[in-house]
């Protein structure tokens, strides 16, 4: 915005864990004379690189937890999204765990810590209680990318894309003073806030999980 920039792409992976993907170009292309050299990729590797939860390694996991925790298995994907609706609504802190981990340093979907971004005082348990970090580390929403542009001011050029503007939770755009004190868990000090836009083509399950 300060530069004049009208377009702006930062990568899922910006910081030392993207230097793999720079790496890899290098090898297959770097030394190329080609001036024509193909593409690489046809569109931008997905954040989703990590390891893949498996019936086994969850099992375990719920076992070795279950001197602390009740399981109970629900496999109707409608009742899951029920549940941790009614649970986020209530005041409650879910843990959505689901798909291959991301890579980068964002929580985009499937290694993510939910709540409800109008209870302001929930910014202080979760740190305190469950992340147990400082107490004023600011938290990120996630919103749907067909309504991104109600609440957030993302530039002239976002109707362009549907909104989409920051899949990876990368750029950070101005709450709509009229919306300010509607999310005021993820509205910082100064009215910014760093969104990750959901469309349900990428992320179908939490498309229709924040649509609920």
């Amino acid at each position: 915005r300060e530069l004049g920039f009208d377009n702006t792409f930062i990568p899922p992976y910006p910081g030392d864990d993207g230097i793999a993907v720079g790496c890899c170009a290098y090898a297959l292309f770097g030394d190329s004379d080609n001036a024509e050299m193909p593409n690489l990729w046809n569109e931008t590797l997905s954040p989703y690189l990590g390891p893949m939860p498996t019936d086994v390694s969850m099992k375990e996991a719920t076992e070795w937890a279950s001197p602390w925790i009740e399981v109970d298995t629900i496999r109707d994907e409608k009742e899951r999204i029920d549940m941790m609706v009614e649970e986020i609504a209530s005041g409650g802190v879910i843990a959505l765990y689901g798909g291959r981990s991301e890579l980068g340093p964002r929580a985009l979907g499937h290694r993510s810590i939910l709540a409800d971004p109008r209870k302001k005082g929930l910014v202080r348990f979760i740190n305190e209680f469950v992340k147990k970090r400082e107490s004023f580390r600011p938290f990120a929403p996630s919103a749907l990318a067909e309504y991104a542009g109600d609440w957030f001011d993302l530039g002239e050029h976002a109707e362009a894309s549907g909104y989409n503007v920051s899949p990876y939770m990368s750029i950070t755009a101005q709450v709509k003073e009229s919306k300010r004190d509607l999310i005021p868990a993820v509205t910082h000090v100064d009215g910014s806030s760093r969104l990750q836009t959901v469309t349900p083509e990428a992320e179908p399950f939490y498309h229709r999980l924040i649509s609920a």
